[in-house]
């Protein structure tokens, strides 16, 4: 049983995991339509925000491990939040396209830095069987995305006023970074104990004799899949849906169920594993990213949109905690926070997705051929793991 430092501190972790959540990826998604009416901005400049957003959090991927190793957690924590309360005031502020996509970089710097590296980091020193942590605080964090419509029509209101909602956001997320820098168990290492997980591999794994794998490869890209749908869908599913008769909060609220059934699959992940071998969920899971991407394309019937929630939400979450874990079943927890570091910085890939839907819609009238685009690759990436076997130190 781990201490109680060890649940406080995956309470902090997932706290600020869900306010980050919430204020970036799921809300932004919300203001943009407002924020394009204010600005007179054409999708395609409206998805490269977004983009940049997700591009900054993945190339500055390995900022946090690098700064956890030589500055300790507790900087990593401040100086993120900082950058992170940085950007959601430029956002505030926006009068034009250089603000804007300035804010929106910062915020995926900022992301970056508290999220998922830090988060895991911790988790894997303090749990001695980190599978339901892990599980519980990718649940937890995802429920940010839940959450965040909601906040943001109840910051923004009828008004629309998306600079008072980033104001707001920028004041919570410095006080949640604050919290998480000086509560959070930062010394402790429970792994120097010895492994007591018996589906972590004890095989000495290096860096760099992992990134030589193919499964380390595959488990890069199965990563960055998840993130193509998540930032795909965020980004262009309420403009795509109103385009087909369904309203602003109809389509909202799709966002807000799917990110339900998201995190909960991912603390269903963490109980699944104790029964099923984690790769027979990531094929499952990637499966039913193909099925809710294609749903989205094609329909906006009652139907449709019911598949289109199932799949993305449980594929997604899914395949978020599968590829997490299977990382650290894989390689062992010793180059875990730089071999999780270097995943994120590897799905940077997804970061074009909103960019290239905005673009589609620009060029054809519809987001459509980019969604089926999108449902394709993940077509094959599901055929690709079933393949998947564990690998072999040598």
């Amino acid at each position: 049983m781990a201490p109680l430092r060890a649940w406080v501190t995956l309470l902090l972790v997932s706290a600020l995991f869900f306010i980050i959540t919430a204020a970036t990826f799921s809300s932004l998604g919300l203001a943009l339509p407002a924020m394009v009416a204010e600005m007179g901005w054409s999708w395609g400049e409206a998805g490269l925000g977004f983009s940049l957003l997700a591009v900054l959090c993945g190339i500055t991927s390995t900022v946090p491990a690098t700064m956890i190793r030589r500055l300790g957690v507790r900087a990593n924590f401040l100086i993120g939040a900082g950058i992170m309360a940085l950007a959601f005031l430029l956002l505030a502020h926006t009068d034009g396209l250089a603000l804007y996509f300035t804010g929106a970089s910062l915020a995926g710097f900022g992301f970056t830095l508290l999220a998922t590296v830090p988060g895991t980091y911790l988790l894997t020193r303090l749990f001695p069987r980190p599978a339901f942590a892990f599980g519980l605080y990718f649940t937890l964090g995802g429920l940010g995305g839940v959450a965040g419509p909601q906040l943001y029509e109840l910051v923004a209101g009828a008004a629309q006023d998306w600079r008072g909602f980033w104001t707001v956001c920028a004041f919570v997320v410095a006080a949640l970074g604050v919290l998480a820098a000086f509560f959070c168990d930062v010394t402790t290492d429970g792994s120097a104990r010895g492994e007591s997980d018996p589906a972590i591999t004890t095989g000495a794994w290096s860096v760099k004799a992992a990134l030589r794998t193919p499964q380390f490869a595959f488990l890069a890209a199965a990563y960055s899949a998840f993130l193509i749908c998540d930032i795909t869908v965020n980004s262009v599913s309420v403009p795509h849906l109103a385009e087909a008769g369904i309203g602003t909060m109809v389509a909202g609220g799709m966002i807000s169920l799917w990110a339900l059934l998201n995190a909960m699959s991912r603390l269903a992940g963490g109980l699944l594993t104790a029964v099923l071998d984690a790769r027979l969920l990531l094929v499952a899971s990637l499966g039913l990213l193909m099925v809710g991407m294609t749903a989205l394309a094609l329909g906006a019937s009652p139907a449709f949109l019911t598949i289109y929630a199932i799949g993305i939400g449980i594929g997604s979450g899914l395949t978020f905690f599968a590829s997490t874990i299977l990382l650290l079943d894989y390689f062992g927890r010793a180059p875990n926070l730089e071999l999780f570091s270097l995943i994120n910085l590897i799905s940077t890939v997804g970061a074009a997705a909103p960019w290239a839907a905005g673009v589609t819609r620009d060029q054809t009238g519809s987001f459509a051929p980019f969604l089926l685009l999108v449902a394709g690759l993940m077509a094959a990436m599901t055929l690709l793991a079933v393949f998947l076997r564990r690998p072999v130190a040598r």
